[in-house]
């Protein structure tokens, strides 16, 4: 299984969206952008001005809603 971090924020509506369809056996870590330490995560992946949610699968940078959960899909076990 690979590494699988979602970036999400409070009310954010698609975010909220997808992690409502995450598969039960999908492990997935969330990091809230709006803390200190998520703004650190997102710094390390050069993600900070792109529109969230955003999803990293393995440093491969993942956009958009149908996107994300169709790399969650496509992970599971």
């Amino acid at each position: 299984m690979s590494d699988l971090i979602l970036f999400t924020k409070p009310d954010c509506q698609k975010c909220d969206y997808i992690k409502k369809r995450i598969p039960e056996d999908v492990k997935i870590r969330i990091i809230d952008m709006t803390t200190t330490d998520g703004l650190a995560e997102a710094a390390y992946y050069e993600i900070l001005e792109k529109n969230l949610p955003i999803l990293v699968a393995d440093e491969e940078v993942v956009e958009g809603a149908i996107n994300i959960l169709s790399c969650i899909n496509s992970r599971k076990d």
